[in-house]
């Protein structure tokens, strides 16, 4: 993750909160990104032996209305990339990007 993180560092203002839980062989982690125009991204992952199973990147606006969300929650079943998918403006589109490909995305926004 901090190889990750360190990429971006143009956009990213501060690591807010970041909390990682290692049990049983799974790895969770909550990260809290403030970016530099003053929105944030929320980063949650569920891993298993290093395998990334679930996660949700939420991308807010400085006062916590949504921009953009990833996730793969399994409830969009009709999604040709299912269960991976994204929230935009009140649709549900299909996706593959991963949390490199997020924040590539965000700081082309940001430029």
């Amino acid at each position: 993750m901090k190889e990750i993180l360190n990429e971006f560092t143009h956009i990213i203002k501060e690591i807010e909160s970041s909390l990682t839980i290692e049990k049983y062989g799974f790895k969770f982690l909550k990260m809290k990104l403030r970016l530099t125009d003053g929105s944030s991204l929320r980063i949650w992952e569920k891993s298993f032996a290093d395998c990334l199973q679930r996660y949700s990147y939420y991308w807010l606006d400085e006062v916590n209305n949504q921009i953009i969300g990833w996730d793969n929650a399994p409830h969009h079943q009709d999604m040709e990339t299912f269960p991976d998918h994204k929230h935009v403006s009140g649709r549900v589109l299909s996706s593959n990007d991963k949390l490199i490909d997020v924040l590539k995305f965000i700081s082309e926004r940001l430029q």
